[in-house]
């Protein structure tokens, strides 16, 4: 005849954690369509879907404020291989509205930094004019003591991404 014993859950070890503290609950997500900008002055995520466009996602690498600008790649009509006058001034314009309000949200900041990401469209066809705006861009970024911390440029399948600018992360999502 076998005998089986049961006994209960030993004594907790006072050294042995219990249970998992919870994880902290994941930032919340900002959509940025293009010809818009967002800025955060708390934690959170901004989302683009870069198909012909350039997204400029600026944050002081000491503060937690941010910003994302996402800027549309517009072709000539008439297959001309720069961006118009009228389309790099309102780039410019949303991108100098974009730094006014950072510099609005954390007037302490005073190490800003840039992270460019360019996609030229499925075919790649957008890049001459892709890379005189994103030329523009870099300049105007430079012009207001922003510095740039990274470039990219890729074309082929839309591609989403993810910036958390209290972290200084960009990724693909």
């Amino acid at each position: 005849m076998g005998v089986k014993v049961y006994c209960g859950p030993g004594p907790q070890h006072p050294r042995m954690p219990k249970t998992s503290p919870p994880s902290p609950p994941a930032p919340p997500f900002h959509d940025v369509p293009v010809d818009h900008y967002e800025v955060l002055k708390d934690d959170g995520v901004l989302r683009a879907t870069l198909d012909g466009s350039i997204v400029v996602c600026v944050y002081d690498a000491v503060e937690e404020a941010g910003g994302m600008v996402h800027l549309r790649i517009l072709p000539t009509g008439f297959g001309g291989r720069e961006a118009s006058d009228e389309t790099l001034a309102a780039d410019l314009l949303l991108l100098d509205r974009c730094l006014s309000t950072l510099q609005a949200a954390a007037p302490t900041a005073r190490n800003w930094q840039a992270r460019l990401v360019t996609h030229y469209g499925p075919d790649g066809v957008l890049q001459p004019i892709g890379n005189g705006v994103l030329h523009s861009v870099t300049h105007a970024c430079k012009d207001s003591g922003v510095l740039i911390v990274q470039s990219d440029a890729e074309s082929g399948a839309p591609v989403t991404l993810g910036f958390r600018p209290a972290m200084g992360q960009l990724r693909r999502l």
